[in-house]
């Protein structure tokens, strides 16, 4: 887990150790990340984590997902984001960014004024209506979009990644990952139907991505998709070896054995990384075998600023004892449940 990594032969890793994307609504009231957000990256780098990934970062003012979620579309964010990657280049670590339209998934209520004051609609693949709970909002608000844009002209979804790739690239970015998902994409054209036009849209956000950064810098997930982006050498393909909270993976299903071949064979200049509550026992298993080239771990990193210091020592990672306001919110102050956590003791 400790062994250096070098990420498509350009990108050093001192180890193995990847702190996951995860929203954490701690921006400033302009989307834009303050002193709470350059504090919560610096610490888990001076603490050693070997790459860390932001949470999704929106490319444009219709997919700006919550309040105060980080965007990504013009110099001022660029700046803003330019003080996180410094500190972190500053304490050695490498940090990507995640780049993410959520499409659909936008709660559809005043409480979005970025979206709101942009006059843009909601543009999404299909008009499929985002449904399951997947917002945070008070009581009486609707909270599932129903207003959905079908977009006519993907090619300027893929200009708006453009931009927000190259402003990272200002940003001091090392990086680019990309999130992709397709249960929303029901479309006849040829960004629909079969395996190669539904994902004809990602790759060609990863080729245009490829005009801005070099191939080790980037990053996305299956049967089809994951050999095309080992072709074009993707930096890594980060695998969930669970399903989410509310989706369960099929019995016997385990994406790890069905995908992790497609990444890892001779040849292969594209690294593998699995995610999703794994134990550090779990880790040092896969990463001992080589089944996997890096370990990404998530929420334990929200409550163990030194998680990686804690594995060195094999001291037990510290626990969430606060509910779950610590992921969802509300927060009185940006540092609740954020930078306010101890740390271990050492003898």
């Amino acid at each position: 887990m400790f062994k250096p990594y070098s990420l498509g032969g350009s990108i050093s890793l001192r180890n193995r150790i990847v702190m996951q994307s995860m929203t954490r609504n701690r921006c400033n009231e302009d989307n834009m990340p303050g002193e709470a957000v350059v504090q919560h990256y610096a610490e888990r780098a001076r603490d050693g984590a070997g790459l860390i990934i932001t949470e999704g970062t929106f490319i444009w003012l219709n997919g700006s997902q919550w309040l105060h979620t980080p965007v990504m579309f013009n110099e001022s964010h660029a700046r803003a984001w330019h003080r996180v990657t410094d500190a972190v280049h500053e304490e050695g670590g490498k940090i990507f960014m995640q780049a993410w339209h959520p499409g659909a998934f936008l709660p559809q209520n005043e409480n979005m004024p970025l979206l709101k004051e942009s006059g843009y609609p909601i543009w999404a693949p299909s008009s499929i209506p985002a449904t399951g709970g997947k917002y945070r909002e008070p009581p009486g608000i609707v909270d599932h979009t129903i207003n959905i844009t079908v977009i006519t002209k993907p090619e300027e979804i893929i200009e708006h990644f453009r931009n927000s790739v190259n402003l990272a690239n200002q940003a001091g970015f090392d990086g680019i990952e990309i999130l992709a998902q397709g249960c929303s994409n029901h479309r006849t054209d040829k960004y629909g139907g079969s395996t190669e036009n539904r994902c004809r849209f990602v790759l060609e956000v990863v080729d245009t991505i490829l005009e801005v950064w070099d191939p080790s810098a980037l990053s996305e997930t299956y049967n089809y998709l994951i050999p095309q982006l080992v072709s074009r050498n993707f930096g890594y393909v980060n695998i969930s070896r669970r399903g989410s909270e509310v989706n369960e993976l099929p019995a016997g299903f385990g994406p790890l054995d069905e995908f992790g071949p497609l990444v890892k064979f001779p040849g292969s200049h594209t690294a593998l990384m699995v995610n999703h509550e794994n134990t550090v026992g779990e880790a040092e298993v896969l990463l001992q075998a080589d089944k996997i080239d890096l370990i990404g771990f998530g929420r334990p990193f929200i409550h163990n600023s030194d998680l990686v210091t804690r594995i060195l020592r094999d001291i037990p990672l510290a626990l969430n004892d606060r509910g779950g306001i610590v992921y969802y919110g509300p927060y009185q102050q940006s540092s609740d449940g954020y930078n306010d956590w101890s740390v271990a003791t050492h003898a």
